[in-house]
């Protein structure tokens, strides 16, 4: 039975389990769902608790920071029990008396924030099973409060991850600190990089990083420590577009989906690093600007300011390395590296570089620059294709930008300054504006550095030229004469040759004399003229290449040799005017002034063809012995006591003594007052068996001869000396010509005083001597009044009698200290020195030889005949050594003289700027001229423009002012009132519609449909900045067919503020206007401007015309000018033509368009009208 009783009872004990732990399962599950709230959990729980220990109370009590939360449920009234539901004071309150209590904890953790009691009212209710059941449920609650807890917190989390993270407004991102792999990345990253989160999160921290860090990131990335503190670093990352950012990023650890990695906050400042960067990169370029500045000022050759502006391009620019290049002509149009400084030479050394635009080395930065004459600026070479293949290269040197600034003067770009960055440029237009006036500085100073050489070179070549004339003969003659040309005129090649004898039905050959490339002398050779560029020579006087030689003349291997890409030469001629030979000079760059090449290269040749010519007689002399005293030349034979033995007629001619008194007698006594040349002489024909040199003899009346003597020592058939062969050469004619010529290159030939090549140097040498010394001196610069009116009055004869007589009189008024010297024409100009640098003292002297001058020059001459009287207008600038140029004080000294002959001539007057004082007589002119604009008074006159058949081919409007009570005033006495008072504007265009009304009149007549309209512009007009719009507004007024408007412009106009200038004629141009330049060749400037300008026709003045006929300088002038106008493809024609005999020449010449008296003088309208109906020739 008892065993039945026990089975029984572990059966329903079983049960009980099975009960409770069912009822655990319930509640648990009902603990588990988050939408039951907390205070049904705690019901649930006491509920639960009062089932699994059959108690009649359960209480669940929990922390709530300082209070307690506390639920009870009971089954009616326990004793000691609270609320139902609420809080109480003090956990350690326990049951009443005589109750039974049951008590766990609930844990969380090492923590227990509060505990389960159950109570019953009798004793030895509870037992260990209730314990552990009661332990459980309290477990279930502990874990079911740590859950809700853990969802609170996480919800709270989730609006905080929002705020702090997905939603900031700059980029963040999570990585993991062992892959680097980009975990999460939040809306402003996004935005920021360009890449979408799915693609973020697929990338590493490698994957931003610009290529060149990556591996020193994942260095120092994987070597950070995991539990490394929050760090702040910069780093340069790349967006998804390729865009670099320069980023400033902090970075602390965190735990993330279980992975240990690091939370970034990335702070984007690019923009605040570039305007750093630019405004340090300006602070740059101004201190490279100053520098360059200062090298340009102290430098004083070309190479030491290109490297010294490379090496502070790298020291104080900042680049890594920068070189100049120059534009070279040769066939390949090649870009030369001149200099450089900073990074590996190497890299220098393997460019080859082009401006030629249509090969591949031509596409580059260099090229481009040359070609365009703009700055080039490569910011990023990766991104530039023309650096493809060099990319890696400049890599690996540090090159990752490139600037490229063009050098040019006014004709061209010359060359170009290249700078390599040592990173991405992003230049701002400030620093691109101080680097480009860092290259017009240089530009400048080369300009002015090659100016100065050119100058200097010019003067060196006179000399040089005056004294390589002068060298002697023999056998090394002609190579030291192609050496000088070589030197002289800058030559690769010079060569000397004999024109040789030509046999019958051969073609002519030429063997060289001597020949020097790049100063080498050459072994002699001959070779066929015929299909060479000297072929030429065989039939006139002097033959140019001016470039591509080596291409036309490709076919002829000698001359192929020479790689020449120009070449000038010159016939050589004998006495009796046959060809002898020829010299030629060649160069491998085009030729940049021919004239000047050709001019010096008639020097050597004149000096070459009587070299020739003499050694021809020399050979003849020796050949045919029988005719020794025919020869020109003395021919006399010594024995070795200096005895004479043999004097030909040549002998008897030169020195006046006959072969009888001679023979026999000493010849060192005989021809020689100082013996010791004729002993030298002597002993040099022993030791070397010849002689060759000049030496001073003397005649039989005492007359000092130049001889240039040829000894040669006579041997015996045993070779012993026997006796001296001497031929001996009156050259004391040739001497002055030498002399001539050095004469010619220095001084006036008219007056024999010192030309202006001469005076520049005297100034510029007084100059130095005022600054070393501390003294001072004056420049008088004197006009002749009316000389021009003596010339066309009384002929040039007298003009010519008028300035020697002058040059005479100036001469007695200054010391042997100062310099009188002729400039031209009427013009001389006086140079006083060593004269007190204290002002007033200095005035006074200069004031005393300006007055004694006056009163020299004012006394009456004697003109063959004649009696005349002048005057001279003397304009003074005084200098001391702060005057930087001689060009400053010969204009000062221009404009001075100016100033006197406004006032009224025969005056003189200082230079000084600030003296512009305005005559009554003026004040009266400009009120006349503005009343005459009003009342009508202006009309305008035609001078026919005529073609070599005498056919009118145009006409120029002259104004004239007929006024009331002055008659018909001249244009220059109220022109230049018109421009200073501004009256030139209105009327100017009052000029230009009248002379357009004109034009448009023949548009409809067949016969006269095609003459042209000339109107002179005066500077001021052309400056206006209306006057493009005046002449278009009267072009569409009058209906006037614009091509057959011709605007005649000074030359002094286009050389001011030349770019200016180039834009209103090119703005004009488009209209159709043309362009003729008047009173050319009477200015200041240079011709380089003429390639520049859109000119249609040049006009010689009339001062040339004038005196064509007998003035060899105007006749050369004119010739030149029309030589010029036809190598520019520009049209020419001469005014002032008054006489046939001016035409005649001028048609000579090649001018084929003439104005002047000789056709017609300037008709008013009706007159033009009877002239034009019916078209007749003039």
């Amino acid at each position: 039975m008892s065993d039945i009783s026990e089975r029984r009872q572990a059966a329903l004990q079983a049960q009980h389990e099975a009960r409770a732990h069912a009822e655990l399962v319930r509640v648990q599950q009902r603990m588990a769902s988050l939408e039951v709230p907390t205070a049904e959990v705690l019901q649930l729980t006491a509920d639960a608790a009062m089932a699994l220990t059959q108690a009649d109370a359960a209480v669940v009590d929990l922390r709530d920071g300082q209070r307690l939360r506390t639920c009870v449920r009971a089954q009616g009234s326990v004793p000691g029990l609270g609320p139902a539901m609420g809080d109480t004071a003090e956990l350690e309150t326990g049951p009443a008396s005589g109750a039974c209590w049951l008590a766990v904890p609930v844990r969380a953790g090492e923590e227990v924030p509060g505990r389960l009691r159950v109570l019953a009212r009798r004793e030895g209710t509870f037992t260990p099973r209730h314990a552990g059941l009661l332990q459980t449920l309290a477990d279930s609650l502990a874990s079911t409060l740590q859950l809700r807890d853990v969802e609170s917190r996480l919800r709270a989390s989730e609006q905080q991850y929002r705020a702090l993270f997905a939603d900031h407004p700059q980029p963040m991102w999570v990585y993991e600190c062992g892959t680097l792999r980009i975990l999460a990345a939040n809306h402003a990253m996004v935005r920021h990089y360009g890449y979408a989160e799915s693609e973020l999160r697929s990338m590493t921290m490698l994957d931003l990083a610009v290529p060149e860090e990556r591996e020193a990131m994942a260095t120092l990335l994987r070597g950070i420590a995991p539990d490394a503190r929050t760090f702040a670093a910069h780093r340069r990352h790349v967006r998804r577009d390729g865009t670099l950012l320069d980023m400033e990023v902090y970075a602390g650890g965190t735990h993330f989906a279980g992975r240990l990695a690091r939370q970034v906050l990335g702070n984007d400042v690019t923009g605040r690093l570039r305007a750093e960067r630019e405004l340090a990169r300006v602070g740059r370029a101004q201190r490279l600007l100053s520098a360059v500045n200062e090298t340009l000022v102290r430098a004083t050759a070309e190479s030491e300011v290109l490297h010294a502006v490379c090496r502070v391009a790298v020291d104080i620019g900042g680049y890594r390395m920068g070189w100049v290049g120059m534009a070279r002509d040769d066939a390949a149009q090649s870009i030369e590296i001149v200099t450089h400084a900073g990074h590996n030479d190497q890299f220098v050394e393997q460019l080859d570089l082009s401006w030629n635009g249509e090969t591949p080395g031509g596409f580059g930065p260099a090229g481009v620059c040359i070609r365009s004459g703009r700055t080039v600026i490569v910011r990023d070479v990766r991104r530039a294709p023309i650096f493809t293949g060099w990319f890696e290269r400049m890599h690996a040197h540090g090159f990752h930008a490139v600037v490229c600034l063009p050098l040019s003067d006014a004709q061209r770009t010359f060359g170009v300054l290249y700078l390599y960055a040592p990173e991405v440029l992003h230049l701002g237009a400030e620093e691109t504006q101080l680097l480009e006036s860092l290259a017009n500085d240089v530009a400048f100073g080369i300009t002015s550095l090659r100016a100065r050489s050119e100058q200097q070179h010019l003067q060196d070549m006179v000399l040089k030229v005056a004294s390589a004339v002068s060298a002697g003969t023999g056998e090394q003659f002609f190579q030291q004469l192609a050496r000088n040309m070589a030197d002289v005129l800058g030559a690769q090649v010079a060569c000397v040759a004999r024109l040789l004898p030509p046999a019958p039905g051969e073609p002519a050959r030429v063997r060289t004399l001597a020949l020097v490339q790049d100063g080498v002398v050459q072994p002699a050779f001959e070779y066929l003229i015929a299909g060479t560029p000297c072929e030429p020579l065989l039939t006139q006087r002097h033959h140019i290449v001016p470039a591509q030689a080596a291409q036309l003349y490709a076919a002829v291997p000698a001359f192929a040799a020479l790689q020449a890409q120009s070449y000038v030469g010159y016939q050589l001629t004998g006495n009796a005017g046959q060809v002898a030979g020829l010299v030629f000079v060649t160069f491998r760059e085009p030729l940049a002034r021919p004239e000047v090449v050709l001019h010096t290269l008639q020097i050597f040749a004149a000096r070459a063809a009587a070299e020739i010519e003499r050694q021809s007689s020399d050979t003849r002399i020796r050949q045919q012995a029988s005719l020794l005293d025919k020869a020109r030349d003395a021919i006399i034979v010594r024995d070795l006591n200096h005895c004479i033995t043999f004097w030909n007629q040549g002998a008897e001619r030169m020195y006046g003594w006959t072969q009888q008194e001679v023979l026999g007698r000493s010849i060192e006594s005989l021809l020689y007052q100082d013996t010791q040349d004729f002993r030298h002489a002597t002993q040099s024909t022993l030791e070397h068996g010849e002689w060759t040199g000049e030496i001073l003899q003397y005649d039989r009346d005492g007359t000092a001869l130049e001889v240039e003597g040829r000894w040669t020592l006579v041997c015996d058939e045993q070779g012993a000396p026997e006796s001296v062969l001497a031929i001996n050469s009156d050259i004391r004619q040739r001497k002055a010509t030498e002399r001539e010529i050095q004469r010619l290159a220095f001084y006036d030939p008219l007056t024999g005083l010192p030309n202006r090549m001469l005076l520049m140097d005297r100034i510029d040498h007084a100059l130095a001597m005022a600054q070393r010394r501390n003294m001072a001196g004056a420049v008088l610069f004197i006009d002749l009044d009316n000389f021009k009116t003596l010339n066309d009055t009384l002929g040039h004869d007298k003009g010519d009698l008028l300035l020697q007589q002058v040059a005479q009189r100036l001469t007695t008024c200054v010391r042997g200290v100062d310099t009188v010297a002729r400039l031209g024409g009427d013009e001389f100009v006086v140079m006083v020195e060593e004269l007190s640098a204290e002002p007033d003292e200095l005035a006074r002297h200069a004031r005393q030889v300006g007055e004694k001058v006056l009163s020299v020059l004012a006394a009456p001459y004697a003109l063959a005949g004649y009696q005349y009287s002048s005057t001279p207008s003397i304009g003074i600038a005084p200098f001391t050594g702060a005057h930087t140029s001689v060009g400053e004080v010969l204009k000062q000294a221009d404009l001075a003289m100016y100033q006197a002959k406004t006032a009224g001539r025969n005056t003189l007057r200082f230079f000084d700027p600030g003296m512009q004082a305005v005559v009554s007589a003026r004040a009266t002119l400009e009120s006349d001229l503005r009343t005459a604009l009003a009342q009508e008074e202006f009309l305008l006159h035609y001078q026919p423009q005529v073609d070599h058949h005498g056919h009118v081919v145009g006409v120029e409007a002259l104004l004239r002012w007929g006024q009331p009570a002055r008659g018909m005033v001249p244009p220059h006495e109220f022109i230049p009132l018109a421009e200073e008072t501004g009256l030139i504007l209105p009327l100017g265009r009052w000029v230009l519609h009248t002379a357009c009304k004109m034009l448009a009149s023949w548009r409809d007549e067949p016969d006269l449909a095609h003459l042209t309209m000339a109107v002179n512009v005066s500077s001021r007009q052309f400056r206006h900045a209306g006057f493009v719009d005046d002449v278009a507004r009267v072009l569409a007024i009058t209906g006037a067919p614009s091509a057959q408007l011709k605007l005649e412009l000074t030359e002094t106009l286009l050389v001011e503020d030349m770019e200016t200038t180039i834009a209103t004629m090119s703005a004009l141009r488009s209209y159709g206007v043309r362009f003729s330049l008047d009173d050319f060749g009477t200015g200041y400037s240079s011709l380089s401007y003429l390639k520049r300008m859109p000119l249609d026709q040049l006009k010689i003045d009339r001062s040339f015309v004038a005196d064509l006929l007998t003035d060899p300088n105007d006749a050369a002038i004119v010739d030149t000018i029309i030589a010029l106008s036809r190598s520019l493809g520009l049209q020419v024609i001469a005014e002032g033509v008054e006489t046939r005999e001016q035409r005649d020449r001028l048609a000579q010449a090649g001018c084929r368009f003439y104005q002047g008296y000789f056709f017609s003088r300037p008709l008013a309208a009706d007159a033009l009208d009877r002239l034009l109906h019916p078209d007749r020739d003039i």
